[in-house]
């Protein structure tokens, strides 16, 4: 009879000890909430440029590039720089998927220009926006993710002729982006990310100063960028 009551005794504390261990094991990381964050990175294209005013032959008067082209009088420019600013989302998770939308706006420094046989032509980006829906897997605190949709962008452009002078024009260029990346929640309420994008905003022009090139020079404007950001949480909200 004793040894039944000790038994009995024993099973209930192993009852007990478990029940105490579920309370205590650590909760899988709920993405669900609002947040927002800092981010910054690199980007880097090598965009189209190409004059109106195709030439007969050869002779020389395009724009210069790798390869050099002279008969569709075309280039290209090297853009590169820092990109960086805010970002603000909301994020939903259902089981392990991870649902949500994001947008963010960013100061640009990316420019690049080319040499032709009058002058030069010179490009930049001067500021960025973006407003994107994200899916990803969510494994606990670790988040793989897609992401992809509408971005916008600030265009200036410049064309500079040793004999007819130069010309400048700023413009809104709308497109897409599109990219991947990973997020890790460090604590509850922060969490870091990298993530790559390429985006292709609409071709851009520019009234020409110089008659062998055209009337208007037009500019490609898509580059590729890596990002690093810190997001700020707020899952009670």
């Amino acid at each position: 009879m004793f040894d039944k009551v000790l038994l009995g005794g024993a099973a209930l504390l192993l009852m007990g000890a478990g029940a105490r261990a579920a309370d205590i094991e650590p909760v899988s990381y709920d993405w669900t909430g609002p947040y927002i964050g800092l981010q910054g990175g690199y980007a880097w294209g090598e965009n189209d440029v190409q004059g109106n005013e195709v030439l007969d032959g050869g002779e020389g008067l395009a724009i210069q590039s790798d390869p050099v082209t002279p008969p569709d009088n075309k280039g290209s420019i090297a853009l590169e720089g820092f990109v960086g600013g805010l970002h603000a989302g909301y994020n939903y998770q259902s089981d392990s998927l991870v649902f949500g939308l994001e947008g963010d706006i960013e100061y640009s420094g990316m420019d690049g220009d080319t040499e032709t046989p009058f002058g030069e032509i010179k490009q930049e980006i001067d500021w960025l926006g973006s407003l994107r829906l994200r899916a990803g897997f969510a494994m606990d605190r670790a988040l793989l993710y897609a992401t992809g949709g509408l971005a916008v962008g600030g265009v200036d452009m410049k064309i500079t002729d040793v004999d007819f002078g130069s010309n400048s024009e700023s413009d809104t260029a709308w497109g897409w982006t599109i990219g991947a990346g990973i997020e890790y929640a460090f604590t509850d309420d922060l969490s870091a990310r990298l993530e790559y994008r390429y985006t292709d905003l609409d071709n851009t022009k520019l009234d020409s100063t110089t008659p062998e090139i055209g009337d208007e020079v037009k500019f490609d404007n898509t580059f590729n960028a890596v990002r690093v950001g810190l997001s700020w949480h707020f899952h009670s909200i």
